[in-house]
């Protein structure tokens, strides 16, 4: 490898990205004299593009007078190109990416103008997905239904009905996405119903129900598992009448010694 090759190579505006990548290849496997024979499989291979294309830009290499190529025969018959890289003897002109052989126009990766890629190799071309963009109708259209009925569980369905009834938004779709996120991390559904029985009879003892106090169901079965909560019913105090009220608390008063007055002693 010759860092001297290496570093002009980067440095030369050769018209075509995939071009570039040969000549540094290339480069890459030249000795200090800018001598290489690598296979055109080879390069194909490490430049991840087809043979196709390599021989066609190693000719347009040649034609602009950046590399030499010379044929060799084998002793036992077999051929070979030995290469020549001349880095400073490149023309003036180098041609354009849209007019070259083997061009930015016909190659895997193209040109950063706006002319069309096209591949006349078998490698496939490559080109960014661009997601549609619906506008107006087109866009209602496009999205899913809002009302589709989705598909739940039964056990979400019984805990659903016995859920206490809140004032205010309680989205069933959000509490069903929460109720799935806890039945992925291994709770168990029969847990999450019996929470809800729990719950809705404490609401129900504590006079809650249908008030913004109930806790959303996307709450309830959320992360912070609600359902696991004991949920006691508190104890009710018994209701007194006025009466009892105004009497309340005799029994618990100090009302000293009884003393028997002299007159009423004798007859003890």
């Amino acid at each position: 490898m010759s860092m001297e090759l290496m570093v002009k190579a980067f440095k030369l505006q050769v018209g075509n990205p995939l071009r570039k990548l040969v000549l540094i290849k290339l480069a890459d496997n030249a000795n200090d004299k800018g001598e290489c024979w690598p296979s055109y499989q080879h390069i194909a291979d490490q430049c991840e593009i087809s043979k196709r294309s390599v021989m066609n830009h190693v000719e347009a290499l040649c034609q602009v007078g950046l590399l030499r190529k010379e044929y060799r025969t084998g002793p036992k018959g077999n051929s070979s190109n030995l290469y020549h890289l001349t880095l400073d003897g490149a023309r003036d002109s180098l041609p354009s990416a849209g007019n070259s052989p083997g061009g930015a126009g016909d190659s895997l990766g193209g040109s950063a103008g706006a002319a069309p890629r096209i591949s006349n190799s078998f490698e496939p071309v490559k080109e960014p997905v661009i997601e549609p963009k619906y506008i107006g109708t087109s866009a209602k259209a496009a999205e899913p239904s809002r009302n589709a009925k989705q598909n739940y569980s039964s056990e979400f369905e019984g805990a659903w009905q016995a859920y206490p009834k809140r004032s205010g938004a309680n989205n069933k779709s959000a509490a069903w996405k929460a109720w799935c996120a806890r039945v992925k991390a291994g709770v168990a559904s029969e847990t999450m119903v019996a929470g809800v029985r729990r719950y809705a009879a404490y609401v129900q003892a504590t006079g809650k129900c249908g008030t913004e106090y109930v806790k959303q169901a996307a709450t309830f079965f959320g992360p912070d598992h609600h359902f696991d909560e004991v949920w006691d019913i508190p104890a009710t105090p018994q209701r007194q009448t006025s009466t009892q009220q105004k009497h309340n608390g005799f029994d618990s008063r100090d009302y000293g010694q009884t003393q028997t007055p002299a007159w009423g002693r004798g007859n003890q």
